[in-house]
């Protein structure tokens, strides 16, 4: 008894193969085979995203997993506040919560909760209605608090205005010394004297974001001047920034829809700051001779974006190419003259690229030669969306020299009669895990049948895939874990049964707005994918609560689809 007792592999090394699981999902399962293995999983979870919209099964996901720090309510569809409710009585030491979406928070909600959760640190309560009061109990309930998302303004059940205003702020800066990271969104009863309150009273302030609010470039200039500590300053406003005279810049810069003169980039230049990221995100007014000056003096840059930067040429980027050898992410979305070029010299120049993104450009337009290229064996993620002028041959070309891609986004590539052999596309490349192929024309020419992917997530929504297609992808793809056909007018039932047919680790499956499947098939789905755990429905009135529940107890969450006629 003690020899084979010996043999049994101790809870330690069951943790560690339990937490290199893709899918820490699996810990639901895995925590239902054993009592040791209960014990086990509770152990290492830490983390849940609940999306049922039962009380009862969020119950029981608290008492299986004892030691969860954080928690996301976020696409949770049931009694919001009940299930505050429950996770304040429920015990757990939680260090975050995320609510988002609340409407309204009652008070004996956040008066469990303060009453029980002592050492919260990141509370997200956006983008549900939050005034003065809430934030003022916030302030008195989480004194260790040190992330925080305010909500946008919105209204209660009388329409009367609830919102957050610069009152509030002021009282829970002068709380929440703790406070590292705040986040304000659309709340034009935000204004600079909200900022004044957080420079003066919060010390460890890092992180910031200001999303068209009633703040000025005033202001902004006050709180980046008087905010030692700060690392990240997202901005997005419809006002432009000149030459400001602030010395000390956070190092993570994030401008989205804010005027940009050059003036105020040759400060940033002259300031040497230890710039790590740069963001301008559809941002006017600057010039190339701006953004060159900036990347001139910052070659040790890891992120770049310059999203609708639509003066930038394929002699600009090889212009820019040397400043740029330290990226490993950089977005040139919607910039139309480039093309095929850019990307090679991109490709060749920045060795420690992991993230590209060349959308709403011309690439595939250009006849260059990819012969003799040094292969980039760094970059990870390309999304390619919106290139009308790519083709199966061109797309081949770019993963050639880019073989390491696992993640890659096509959607709105192939239209009209440019179609994708998706099957050449995944022999090309046998590593990508994550596809993006939505609005995209697809056809399957060449392996028809054979296992020749890896791929786990499959996005094909509003494709016009057929089921003789759908039928060969999954056949090809057997190890699919989400798959989304969201809005695919020609799929039926027959080609949703070859999904389920192939694909025995699925775990997300979306059919809504899929006109030609019959709801009748979702019984059947759930009762032939025991490994499903989402399953959106091609109606938008399918299934009620009681069918809902029902799907439930059977381990899967079906939801309604969109209703189609809004959109069509």
């Amino acid at each position: 008894m003690a020899a084979e007792t010996s043999k049994e592999l101790p809870d330690d090394c069951w943790g560690m193969i339990f937490n290199n699981l893709d899918d820490e999902n699996n810990l639901e399962s895995i925590s239902l085979v054993s009592k040791r293995f209960l014990s086990i999983t509770s152990s290492i979870r830490v983390s849940i995203n609940v999306f049922s919209p039962s009380v009862e099964t969020l119950s029981r996901l608290l008492q299986r997993f004892s030691n969860l720090k954080k928690i996301k309510l976020q696409s949770f569809t049931g009694d919001l506040n009940q299930a505050v409710l429950t996770i304040a009585r429920s015990g757990l030491d939680l260090e975050e919560l995320n609510m988002s979406g609340i409407r309204s928070l009652q008070k004996v909600c956040l008066q469990q909760l303060s009453s029980k959760m002592k050492n919260l640190k990141v509370l997200d309560c956006s983008p549900g209605a939050l005034g003065d009061e809430d934030a003022i109990s916030i302030a008195d309930s989480f004194p260790q608090l040190e992330e925080l998302q305010i909500a946008c303004s919105s209204y209660d059940d009388n329409r009367k205005m609830i919102v957050v205003t610069d009152e509030g702020i002021d009282y829970l800066s002068s709380k929440l010394k703790k406070l590292r990271k705040i986040n304000f969104y659309y709340n034009q009863h935000i204004t600079d004297k909200s900022l004044v309150s957080l420079s003066s009273n919060c010390a460890f302030l890092e992180h910031i974001t200001v999303s068209y609010c009633g703040v000025t470039e005033n202001g902004i200039s006050f709180l980046v001047k008087n905010s030692d500590q700060l690392k990240t300053l997202r901005l997005s406003a419809h006002f432009t920034v000149g030459s400001s005279g602030v010395t000390n810049f956070p190092p993570n810069l994030v401008f989205t829809n804010v005027g940009i003169s050059d003036e105020f980039l040759y400060s940033i230049a002259e300031a040497r700051i230890p710039l790590t990221s740069f963001s301008l995100i559809f941002c006017k007014s600057y010039t190339f001779d701006g953004i060159s000056r900036l990347l001139h003096s910052y070659q040790s840059l890891n992120s770049l974006d310059l999203m609708g930067a639509d003066f930038l040429t394929n002699e600009y980027v090889e212009y820019l190419s040397p400043f740029l050898h330290s990226l490993t992410s950089i977005s040139l979305v919607d910039s139309p003259d480039l093309s095929d070029s850019a990307f090679i010299v991109l490709t060749q120049r920045c060795p420690l690229l992991r993230h590209l993104k060349m959308g709403m450009s011309s690439l595939g337009r250009e006849e260059c030669n990819y012969d003799g290229l040094m292969k980039n064996f760094a970059i990870k993620c390309l999304d390619l969306s919106s290139n009308s002028y790519l083709t199966t041959s061109s797309l081949k070309r770019i993963l050639n020299i880019s073989p390491e891609v696992e993640k890659i986004r096509l959607s709105s590539c192939f239209t009209r009669n440019n179609q994708l052999d998706v099957a050449d596309i995944l022999e090309c490349n046998r590593g990508l895990v994550n596809m993006n192929l939505a609005a995209c024309q697809l056809k399957v020419v060449s392996r028809k049948d054979a296992i020749i992917s890896t791929l786990k997530v499959l996005d094909v929504k509003s494709s016009e895939i057929t089921d003789e297609v759908l039928g060969m992808l999954v056949r090809m793809c057997p190890g699919l874990v989400h798959l989304d056909l969201e809005d695919c007018d020609e799929l039926t039932e027959e080609g949703v049964k070859e999904v389920i047919k192939s694909c025995k680790k699925l775990r997300f499956l979306s059919l809504s707005a899929c006109l030609n499947v019959d709801i009748n098939i979702i019984a059947w789905i759930v009762d032939n994918s025991p490994s499903l755990r989402r399953l959106v429905s091609p109606s938008y009135s399918y299934p009620d609560n009681e069918e809902q529940r029902h799907f439930l107890q059977q381990g899967c969450l079906v939801s309604k689809g969109k209703d189609y006629q809004m959109y069509k």
